[in-house]
């Protein structure tokens, strides 16, 4: 028995650079215009879920979260304290 060597169709996500409609499909096969705003397929843009992450270091954007968070926290007692002293 012979066996093909097909490799698999890479998979990701069409991007409308337009709207910003999403849709998951290979890369091989692009669509012919965006179902959203019929924008030409020359405005769809893959991104691979292979590249996902390549780039992307988790731990930066939680502490920026975490930061985020904390000054909401503060803004969040200065009313409250504020709410008090207004009550008395």
């Amino acid at each position: 028995m012979v066996q093909l060597n097909k490799a698999l169709p890479i998979t990701g996500e069409w991007e409308c650079m337009e709207c910003g409609y999403i849709e998951e499909g290979a890369e091989s096969r692009r669509p012919l215009k965006c179902p959203e705003c019929s924008a030409p397929a020359s405005a769809l843009e893959f991104f691979s879920y292979e590249d996902e992450g390549e780039d992307w270091d988790r731990s930066e954007d939680e502490d920026e979260f975490d930061d985020d968070y904390e000054d909401e926290e503060d803004e969040i007692d200065d009313y409250d304290e504020d709410a008090e002293e207004d009550d008395r």
